[in-house]
């Protein structure tokens, strides 16, 4: 792959919200995490880790959302709490991001949430030039106490990203719109 050819794949990634198997495998993944590990990272604190739900793990992780849905809304429906059972089933594999931020005098925390933030593009990113699907989710689930609890958070992290990866399935997602750039130029 050239270096025109990474960028042209950089800029036309679109998330893929449908996923089958195969996802990456363990080796695979281990260089995707590897290279998303590059983000920038003030002071080399790695203020971040990686929370791997592999197969096996997805059903137990779906409990803990169905549980932690029944806490935040006692009237949900038993559908409800099935739809949130099923959401790490989207993909046959879910790597969370966390935000792991430590005391220290010269990087403030906001700035180890964003290195967090960067190490979770970066996977989203490398699994798309490695062939793979890839799309960052988010939602209160890391903020429910069931969840922090199942994940084994410590009071000071937060969940970035929930990425699911794996095979793409279904059409392409549409191309981006081509629209001027928010950009301001200081003379």
């Amino acid at each position: 792959m050239t270096d025109r050819d990474l960028l042209r794949a950089l800029r036309e990634r679109r998330s893929r919200p449908r996923l089958v198997a195969p996802a990456p495998g363990p080796g695979e993944l281990a260089e995707l995490l590897a290279v998303a590990a590059g983000a920038p990272d003030h002071g080399r604190l790695r203020p971040w880790r990686f929370v791997v739900v592999d197969e096996s793990a997805r059903g137990p992780l779906g409990e803990a959302f169905a549980a932690a849905h029944a806490e935040r809304a006692p009237e949900a429906t038993p559908e409800q709490l099935e739809h949130s059972r099923t959401k790490p089933l989207r993909a046959p594999l879910v790597v969370v991001v966390v935000a792991s931020p430590v005391a220290h005098a010269k990087v403030p925390q906001w700035e180890q949430h964003a290195s967090a933030a960067a190490v979770a593009h970066g996977l989203v990113l490398a699994a798309a030039v490695a062939g793979f699907g890839a799309i960052w989710r988010t939602g209160w689930y890391g903020d429910a106490p069931k969840v922090r609890a199942h994940l084994g958070l410590t009071a000071e992290e937060t969940v970035t990203a929930w990425v699911y990866l794996g095979t793409p399935a279904g059409p392409a997602p549409a191309p981006r719109p081509e629209v001027p750039l928010p950009v301001t130029y200081l003379r």
